[in-house]
């Protein structure tokens, strides 16, 4: 079987759907059913290991490296800023984009496409679609303004298209029918993995990354979220601040995430907390890095407004550490019963969950057994595996 993946979300710092990607990619790469692989990103044809370097490099493929993906440079979310305010700026890149890609693609009708990040391209071949959530639907706020007006324009053709339609949850697959209608049978739910770097690990094992953090092992309460509003950091601030001092001492609030599309993160006693070391912000943290700052935490935080699946959360439970997650969207389906749930929308139930999240020590040993159990469920290889017979749906469909 012969796959052509775009792969144009690999563009460092690595988020959601980057890793998505990134996963799938490693995984189809060592599949048997696949014969050949090809990968397109920005405007050219790149090998999958280039873009699998490309992505973990983390910082960006060094200047010689001229079919490696581009990261983003300094300075890059403010010039995008100032080409959102264009107008017709955005679709007209996206015109071009797709130009080009119908262009180099047209030899390739015997590969399946498949589109990772919602929007298909032209293409002449059998076309699978991953679309993870429709939250631009169901809180457009959570999104900038051209990223919605791009997606109601485009998805929905999209949807009609595509030959198979992948989505992560059963959650997102009820959504998809919901809202745009979408035929049962041409969805396929496929889950997302978690990393095996994800597991429990010994006080010695991560004290080399505590220590350049400034932290402890089982010492902290972490999140780790891209700064954009869906992921409820405000609220989460919130609740925190209402612990017992004793609590926010023993347990730091440690934020992990790049810088999203939104505004600064902005909370009442924010500045206070920061002051006393009771919150402290990491900024993006690389790849590399996360699975041991995840083993390390004392308890993991992800009170989400709504998720397609939540693949930190998965990860948090790998690694045996304490849950909260939200009694929302996709996260009760991914916990599956081995995390705390709370009400994303309501401060003093997050913060009345913490407080058990950090201080019930029967419920704390139960999850370090019942998080790795869960989470074991879920593997990049069934993943990839999946999805490749999504692939052959497809290519049925030509026949």
């Amino acid at each position: 079987m012969n796959i052509l993946l775009n792969v144009q979300s690999l563009s460092p710092p690595l988020t959601g759907i980057g890793r998505y990607t990134l996963e799938i990619l490693r995984a189809l790469s060592s599949n048997g059913r696949v014969a050949h692989l090809e990968c397109f990103a920005e405007w050219r044809w790149i090998s999958p290991e280039t873009a699998i370097e490309s992505a973990l490099a983390g910082n960006g493929p060094a200047e010689n490296q001229t079919h490696s993906i581009p990261a983003r440079p300094p300075g890059a979310g403010a010039l995008r800023r100032v080409i959102r305010a264009v107008p017709g700026a955005y679709p007209l890149r996206c015109a071009v984009r797709d130009w080009v890609f119908l262009r180099k693609s047209r030899s390739m009708g015997r590969f399946v496409y498949h589109e990772p990040n919602y929007v298909l391209r032209p293409f002449n071949g059998p076309r699978v679609l991953t679309v993870h959530d429709v939250s631009h639907v169901r809180h457009p706020a959570f999104h900038p303004s051209e990223r919605v007006r791009h997606l109601e324009k485009r998805l929905p053709r999209s949807l009609r298209q595509a030959d198979q339609v992948i989505t992560v949850s059963q959650f997102s697959k009820k959504e998809l029918l919901d809202v745009f209608g979408v035929p049962a049978e041409k969805v396929t739910v496929v889950p997302l993995g978690v990393d095996p770097a994800c597991r429990p690990r010994t006080p010695e094992e991560t004290a080399p990354l505590l220590r350049k953090y400034g932290l402890a092992h089982g010492c902290y309460l972490l999140v780790v979220a891209t700064m954009e509003p869906r992921k409820n950091l405000p609220r989460l601030v919130a609740a925190y601040g209402g612990l017992p001092d004793a609590l926010k001492s023993r347990f730091p609030l440690v934020i992990a995430g790049a810088p999203g599309w939104g505004p600064r993160l902005k909370s009442p006693g924010l500045a206070g907390l920061e002051a006393k070391g009771q919150i402290r912000r990491l900024g993006y943290v690389p790849e590399t890095a996360l699975p041991l700052l995840y083993a390390g935490a004392g308890a993991f935080a992800f009170p989400s407004l709504y998720e397609g699946f939540g693949l930190p959360l998965l990860e948090a439970m790998a690694s045996g550490v304490p849950v909260l997650t939200s009694a929302a969207a996709s996260m009760p389906e991914v916990a599956g019963g081995a995390a705390l749930l709370t009400d994303p929308e309501d401060t003093e139930s997050i913060r009345r969950d913490l407080h058990r999240l950090l201080s019930d020590d029967d419920f704390r040993a139960r999850a370090a057994l019942a998080g790795p159990a869960q989470a074991a469920k879920y593997t990049w290889e069934a993943c990839a595996e999946k999805t490749v017979s999504v692939y052959a749906e497809a290519l049925a469909r030509r026949m």
